[in-house]
């Protein structure tokens, strides 16, 4: 599918002649049966050209989508709603539940249980919060769980939809027409390079901003549509950092033969439908606390870790008991290993390995080549194959330092950087990393 930019300056607009939510699905025969006739007619010659076809035997292949399209158009979801449990539920013992069913089924890293467990809470409470952090499933290889721990999550969160691949104009409208629990597996595959799906994703984060706009029909309505719902994304990998910063990781590895965990089958699915409801019930019962609480929060937590941690704790608060303090430690443990993980991002990366040749060498100022030199004379480093297998290059570095303000100066011979000049960077993104 060619991307939509390569229509940008068509006399026939393709932006203007199919709704923005649609565009990016319609640029084949299947996706141009998928547009009105009147829509159709302004795209056909030009749609045969660029696919090397005759106008007819596009006509032909069109026409034949129309005709099978009814067949596979697919089945709208079918989620039904949770129905609450009939009696008052002790949070406390509904937490402690839920926490050893998920400890049946996956090997997690500390503390991602006690995480897991309050986040399906959340899930269930999701319209009482204004945050909502994304539960982001990670591995850094195949058969390490993460589609268990998607399909034990789903079993226990309200109307889940399950998906290995979708388009931001899909999930938008499941989100505007379902209100479901999003599960994302197999993220790795589709979501690297799709910024639209991670702009999406990272808007869905906050109620405020949970919102995309869209021309409908004809007359091209601008229309609102909410993207606010609780997600699970599952992936080989680790997503871009703007994900992980509105998320609560959980690092998930190969088990060993030492652990042992019980095969999830669609009985255990079952099985575990009462805890769902339960939680259910529980919220409906502590709703308007819910909506009110404004929880005091860990210290350790930077700013937008805090904001993933407010509702958890009110969760933890009302449930009172253990919750709250293991509900906390359970924060600080997982963002303390979040911040000693080697997946930095690419800026911060790059800022760390400046201040290290800087304290190395004692200079205050170097030259850009002298500095581009030394950044891939590292056999392990990342900037020997920072672009399609290339090492990175002088201008690439100077456009990531200016994202910090940090601009190469120039004298007769050459450009180079002043150490003082990075100072202010390094005080605010290198804080945490004092070594």
């Amino acid at each position: 599918m060619a991307p939509l930019e390569d229509y940008a300056n068509s006399p026939n607009d393709l932006r203007a002649a199919i709704p923005n939510d649609c565009a990016e699905d319609t640029a084949t025969p299947e996706g141009l049966a998928t547009l009105s006739p009147q829509d159709y007619e302004k795209l056909r010659k030009r749609e045969a050209k660029r696919l090397g076809i005759r106008v007819a035997a596009l006509d032909r292949m069109v026409d034949r989508h129309r005709k099978t399209g009814k067949q596979d158009q697919g089945k709208p979801p079918m989620l039904p709603e949770v129905e609450p449990w009939p009696e008052r539920i002790d949070g406390e013992q509904l937490l402690g539940e839920l926490r050893d069913k998920i400890n049946r089924y996956c090997i997690l890293p500390e503390h991602s249980d006690v995480l897991i467990a309050v986040w399906i809470m959340h899930a269930h409470a999701h319209d009482c919060a204004d945050i909502s952090p994304i539960l982001c499933l990670t591995s850094p290889e195949k058969r390490c769980g993460k589609s268990t721990a998607a399909k034990v999550v789903g079993a226990l969160v309200p109307k889940p939809l399950h998906t290995i691949s979708v388009t931001p104009a899909a999930l938008f409208r499941a989100i505007e027409n379902c209100k479901p629990t999003v599960i994302i597996d197999e993220g790795d595959t589709f979501l690297r390079g799709n910024e639209a799906m991670r702009g999406l994703l990272n808007g869905g984060h906050d109620r405020q901003t949970a919102n995309v706009l869209r021309t409908v029909g004809d007359s091209h309505e601008l229309q609102a549509f909410p993207v606010w719902a609780p997600k699970v994304l599952a992936m080989i990998g680790t997503p871009r950092d703007t994900i992980v910063d509105r998320s609560l990781m959980v690092p998930l590895r190969r088990k060993t033969e030492g652990e042992a965990t019980e095969r999830f089958t669609v009985q255990s699915r079952s099985a575990l439908a009462h805890l769902s409801r339960k939680a259910c019930r529980w919220v409906l019962d502590h709703r308007s606390e819910l909506e009110r609480l404004n929880p005091d929060l860990p210290d350790e937590l930077n700013d937008r870790a805090q904001d993933n941690a407010r509702p958890l704790c009110a969760i933890a608060d009302i449930v009172g008991g253990c919750w709250p303090e293991i509900v906390r430690q359970a924060l600080i443990a997982s963002a303390q290993r979040q911040r000693s993980d080697e997946t930095q991002t690419e800026g911060v990366r790059l800022l760390k390995d400046i201040r290290g040749f800087f304290e190395r060498t004692k200079k205050k100022s170097v030259n850009s080549t002298e500095l581009h030199q030394n950044l891939i004379s590292d056999e392990e480093s990342p900037w020997i194959e920072h672009r399609n297998g290339k090492p990175i290059s002088p201008k690439g570095i100077s456009t990531i330092l200016g994202g910090f303000g940090i601009r190469s100066r120039r004298n007769s011979e050459a450009r180079y950087y002043q150490r003082s000049d990075f100072a202010d960077a390094f005080s605010r993104y290198l804080a945490d990393d004092p070594t």
